[in-house]
């Protein structure tokens, strides 16, 4: 589960809240790290959550396989008796993408601007997806999409100088779904 303190969190509207409204054990959350090196050239400034992160959830889809569990149940004799079940596990599988503009990058020496506000840093990240979500009685089929984009979190990007004097700026975050049930 998301566990960072300083991460921020936003509904699935894209609204900044303190945390989301849902309870957080029901949710899934997607994370993904993301690396760039700012161009030479410029230089990287971050003053504030001005970003945009936008995710593709496209490729994600709900499978229902058998798994083997450990069941317990009262034993009539005394004690407890343990046996293996075999129940359908729904998960969500496939691909996550992420692409990320984030903070601006000033010129050192500025040139001829187009467009309006200033250029941002892009970098992207691709998120294999192999998560549990539920389990259900055997008989029961999912269907694909059995899921909810609830809302996402990202924290703060850090910055580190490599041996060459170039910056590179790294962000986490992710989105959250939410299991609709099959």
């Amino acid at each position: 589960m998301i566990e960072n303190k300083d991460l921020i969190f936003f509904n699935a509207d894209g609204e900044r809240v303190e945390l989301l409204e849902e309870n957080l054990q029901f949710l899934t959350p997607i994370s993904f790290c993301a690396s760039a090196i700012v161009p030479d050239g410029f230089t990287f400034d971050f003053s504030g959550f001005d970003s945009s992160v936008c995710s593709d959830l496209s490729e994600l889809f709900c499978s229902v396989r058998p798994e083997e569990v450990q069941g317990t149940a009262p034993n009539p004799c005394g004690g407890t008796i343990t046996c293996k079940l075999v129940v359908n596990a729904v998960r969500l599988t496939g691909t996550a993408r992420f692409q990320v503009n984030i903070g601006n990058l000033t010129p050192n020496t500025p040139g001829t601007s187009l467009g309006d506000g200033p250029c941002k840093l892009g970098m992207e990240a691709t998120v294999f997806v192999n998560e549990l979500l539920s389990y259900s009685c055997r008989e029961e089929t999912c269907l694909e999409k059995c899921f909810t984009s609830v809302g996402a979190f990202a924290g703060l990007p850090s910055v580190t100088t490599d041996g060459c004097g170039r910056q590179i700026v790294t962000f986490f975050g992710g989105t959250i779904v939410g299991f609709d049930g099959c």
